[in-house]
């Protein structure tokens, strides 16, 4: 298990990165990621590709994580899933306290991220 708790398959990480991006060999990734192409050749060998290495390709080339980690069915899922959750908290702000948040602006990022993390932890507690 990787240090993100989870192992990433590195065929199928890299082919969803190399459809989206200029990094299409092991060498393209070892230069973008600075690392000799020994190292990404045991990943490679492993099966495995360290999710630091999926958030930061995700990031620099604007890429939606979600997709180049888990593929699309599962990235379809999260989108539909945030979009719900971002309707519910712009009408129980938009009501309770007559306030408009805009799409995709930094308020409603933040509630939407708080309110992830809150329920993650009372989850984690109920579960105790």
């Amino acid at each position: 298990m990787s240090r993100a708790g989870m192992d990433l398959e590195f065929e199928d990480v890299f082919r969803r990165i190399s459809e989206q991006t200029d990094l299409k060999t092991s060498t393209n990734l070892a230069e973008f990621l600075g690392i000799s192409s020994a190292s990404v050749s045991k990943q490679k060998t492993g099966n495995t590709f360290p999710a630091a290495w999926a958030i930061l390709i995700a990031k620099q080339y604007n890429l939606d994580l979600n997709y180049i980690v888990f593929g699309e069915k599962y990235a379809d899922k999260m989108r539909k899933d945030e979009e719900d959750m971002n309707i519910l908290i712009k009408n129980y702000i938009d009501k309770k306290y007559d306030f408009e948040l805009k799409d995709g602006g930094y308020f409603l990022k933040a509630l939407s991220g708080e309110i992830e993390f809150m329920i993650g932890r009372f989850l984690d507690h109920a579960k105790k």
